[in-house]
């Protein structure tokens, strides 16, 4: 059932989910890492993501982790804050200023509902930072781990997805 819903809302915020498989395309291209198959849209927990080979260090296993969802989360922002500050306003009023607002606070939530990483690479990520990390890697990438790791299991049980529709309706009646 959980999957279902999962794989529900990713059709929902498919915007979301398409720009973070580029980017997720991209950093595999980056650290030369082969990609296996790259249809974002599928009925199983890899919804939303691509699938390729683990990454086999930890800048690597890192990066495809946190840059997807560090620029998921940054566009995010961007378009949940434009229309609050009333950049997307354009000197119109009423319903289309409104119906501008609306899409670009659900492109926001599409972003931020899809920008965590895969479990798979989370794990992956652990194990190639603090079994084949130096000491550096560590200190540096512990925080990014773990909003990485958390941030992949709130997506994963659709935590993330109630807590954006929770924001989004907040912004809309205000």
């Amino acid at each position: 059932m959980m999957n279902i819903l999962y794989v529900i809302t990713r059709f929902i915020t498919f915007p979301g989910a398409l720009v973070r498989a580029m980017w997720e395309h991209l950093v595999c291209r980056v650290c030369g890492v082969p990609v296996e198959d790259n249809r974002t849209f599928r009925n199983d927990e890899l919804c939303s993501h691509i699938e390729h080979e683990l990454m086999p260090n930890a800048r690597g296993a890192f990066a495809v982790c946190f840059v997807p969802a560090f620029m998921n989360g940054l566009l995010a922002l961007f378009l949940a804050w434009a229309p609050v500050l009333g950049l997307f306003a354009f000197e119109m009023t009423g319903t289309a200023s409104r119906i501008i607002n609306i899409v670009a606070y659900w492109f926001a939530l599409s972003l931020f509902v899809n920008s965590f990483p895969s479990i798979e690479d989370a794990l992956n990520m652990k194990e190639k930072v603090y079994k084949n990390g130096n000491i550096f890697q560590k200190i540096f990438y512990t925080p990014g781990f773990l909003g990485c790791i958390a941030g992949a299991y709130l997506e994963r049980y659709l935590v993330s997805f109630v807590a954006s529709v929770g924001v989004l309706v907040y912004l809309l009646v205000k």
